[in-house]
């Protein structure tokens, strides 16, 4: 709102200037809302004083503005020489927050205080406040839905190990091995929700905000999935568009206890296929998987995927320096995978 810059910037050359609440940002997504490689990702690193600096990788500076951008876009009103132009700013940042949580912090802020137009929330950030009826689901909300799902339930292999982002959670542990001295306890991955949400993502839509702008733009309000185009553009998307969430679920449940069994549990402790680049790698497998034999009843059980997967740990893990945090151990864990399938 442009009234509004204007009131703002006046403000900002004001003697008593000052902005006590923090500019909300979120790093580690791209503007088309897909999370950016490990080698763009904003990161914290604990020093030996153990404090925590922030680390913004050369080429990587942009985030997400969640809430803030009138502030920010008031300096570009200020005149030149304005002595305030460099005003140091309070800032929050989110590292790996899913796109579709942006609203939930958006909506907190801005409903709860300032009158915010609902209809500017769902057009910029494609998500509903209030509740929904699951047929209305956007796939970033069906994402994140199943996400919480295989997070939570305890016929999960992915229950306690998925990470909210917190601090305590940046040094990222192995995702399963026995600990010695604790007989068949594991260790617990910390991988983030994001990771979990984007492999999601992926089977059940090629353009998440393709399918967002159309079911959330003002001529379709109220649109359900199945009104949505390119119904084959991804291997699960059928069972999305038929609001079979409890199918897609169960296809991606029952392949990683498969990748469970097969690969995390001969992994060594650390191993990179136990780390993000490798669910990624493995979430990658399975859209290749379901793209080459589209998914049925019988191919998506535990015991196929188990049949699938036979022997594939053993070969990925007789060299266990393959591997690196990057988009090429990305690639060469999936490559190495789906070689050993054949």
């Amino acid at each position: 709102k442009p009234r509004r810059l204007d009131e703002i910037s006046r403000f900002i050359q004001s003697t008593d200037a000052t902005f006590p609440n923090a500019i909300i940002l979120a790093a580690n997504y791209d503007e088309e809302g897909q999370l950016v490689g490990e080698d763009r990702q904003w990161r914290l690193e604990r020093g030996g004083d153990e404090t925590l600096s922030l680390v913004i990788p050369e080429g990587a500076e942009r985030a997400s503005i969640i809430d803030g951008q009138h502030r920010l876009m008031a300096f570009n009103e200020l005149p030149d020489g304005a002595k305030n132009r460099d005003m140091e700013l309070l800032c929050v940042v989110f590292l790996d927050l899913p796109s579709p949580y942006h609203a939930f912090v958006f909506a907190t802020i801005n409903f709860n205080q300032v009158k915010v137009d609902r209809s500017l929330a769902y057009q910029l950030f494609g998500f509903q406040v209030e509740q929904q009826e699951p047929i209305e689901w956007v796939p970033e909300t069906t994402a994140v839905a199943i996400g919480r799902l295989l997070a939570s339930s305890d016929d999960s292999p992915f229950r306690g190990r998925i990470s909210s982002g917190l601090v305590e959670n940046i040094e990222e542990p192995a995702m399963a091995g026995p600990i010695e001295g604790q007989g068949a306890e594991r260790l617990q991955v910390k991988i983030s929700m994001a990771t979990v949400v984007d492999g999601i993502l992926r089977l059940i839509t090629r353009n998440p905000r393709r399918d967002r702008d159309f079911m959330r733009s003002a001529e379709n309000v109220g649109a359900k999935r199945g009104e949505l185009s390119f119904p084959n553009e991804a291997p699960l998307r059928p069972l999305y568009m038929a609001n079979n969430d409890r199918a897609v679920y169960e296809t991606i449940r029952n392949y990683f206890i498969a990748v469970q069994d097969s690969i995390w549990e001969q992994a060594p402790q650390n191993s990179y296929l136990l780390k993000t680049v490798g669910v990624q790698a493995e979430f990658d497998v399975l859209r290749n998987l379901l793209m080459t034999n589209p998914p049925t009843r019988e191919t998506t059980t535990i015991e196929h995927f188990r049949r699938v997967f036979h022997s594939v740990g053993e070969r990925l893990n007789r060299d266990p320096n393959r591997y690196q945090a990057s988009g090429i151990g990305r690639t060469r864990i999936r490559e190495d995978i789906l070689a050993a399938l054949q």
